[in-house]
């Protein structure tokens, strides 16, 4: 992505979802709350790729200088919810391992 857009993927981020990936894709016997939780992060997730996409496509698309700001801005404010988010769902579903 262009330098222009003025935005770096977290790659603490990166590391915190691929921690979630890995627990996802074992044997968990999740409450329901929690389950609510991992569902609803995994949308927050799916979400915020498709804005990084949209991003990546004005970049391209040499958009107006604004809508690349109101984007980006969008995306660290997830990124932020997420970071703060993830540490806390990670521990609660490392603890539901059988």
């Amino acid at each position: 992505m262009s330098r222009r857009a003025g935005y770096e993927e977290s790659w603490d981020l990166t590391y915190l979802v691929e921690q979630l990936r890995e627990l996802v894709g074992r044997d968990l016997r999740l409450q329901p709350e929690l389950a609510s939780e991992l569902e609803d992060t995994l949308d927050s997730l799916v979400l915020r790729n498709q804005r990084l996409r949209g991003l990546q496509r004005m970049v391209q698309a040499e958009r107006e200088a604004d809508d690349l700001s109101i984007l980006r801005h969008a995306l660290e404010d997830m990124d932020r919810e997420l970071l703060e988010r993830l540490p806390v769902l990670l521990d609660r579903l490392r603890a539901a391992l059988p």
